[in-house]
């Protein structure tokens, strides 16, 4: 084989592993599509700003649900996507955690977050202090239903990206749908287990 040959080759391996791994992003993306975890959803993107608000509705009072948001540093127990969850700092309201992300199969992300806990608002708000990737800021909003036997979740985040990110709208889209979903698997989980709230 001649070198031109050799480089067809190694431009035609490369061109099939990438369309391959764009097919596993799309079945990712596709599996958290209809997720019945969310009941509302938006998410924009403009340059590197990405706003998105995702609303769901736990099966538990509005104190319980509360407790089982504000246990971030137990993150990595309940919630799949997120790989490690260390508390590095807590004062008062407020706690710093070390955290590990994997969304859909795209490169774990690790951020040190603040989270702040307005118990009287039923708000949780977040920023990352140290992120890799994006820099991520956000709230937790937790309304009780009428009878207040449920709790609707609002999630709420602006990102900025901090370096060029190589993959489309509709893949950073789909990694934050799956984040919302698996938070609020992780919820339902912490709301079964006695040590909640």
């Amino acid at each position: 084989m001649n070198a031109k040959t050799i480089g067809g080759l190694i431009v035609l391996v490369i061109l099939l592993a990438g369309g391959w791994y764009y097919l596993r992003l799309q079945q990712q993306i596709n599996k958290f599509k209809d997720a019945k975890e969310i009941v509302e959803e938006s998410f924009s993107k403009d340059g590197a700003v990405a706003t998105a608000r995702y609303v769901g509705v736990a099966d538990g009072p509005l104190d319980k649900v509360q407790a089982a948001v504000w246990q971030v540093e137990k993150s990595s127990e309940m919630v799949e996507n997120i790989k490690k969850s260390e508390l590095i700092k807590s004062e008062g309201n407020t706690k710093t955690v070390v955290m590990q992300l994997q969304a859909l199969n795209l490169p774990l992300q690790q951020n040190t977050m603040q989270f702040t806990l307005d118990p009287a608002k039923h708000v949780v708000s977040f920023k990352t202090l140290q992120a890799q990737a994006a820099d991520l800021e956000g709230t937790y909003t937790l309304e009780a239903s009428p009878d207040g036997t449920r709790t609707r979740i609002t999630w709420e985040s602006k990102s900025t990206d901090k370096i060029a990110v190589p993959f489309p709208v509709s893949v950073i889209e789909g990694a934050n749908r799956e984040n919302f979903v698996n938070f609020m698997r992780g919820i339902a989980k912490a709301l079964k287990t006695p040590t909640a709230g």
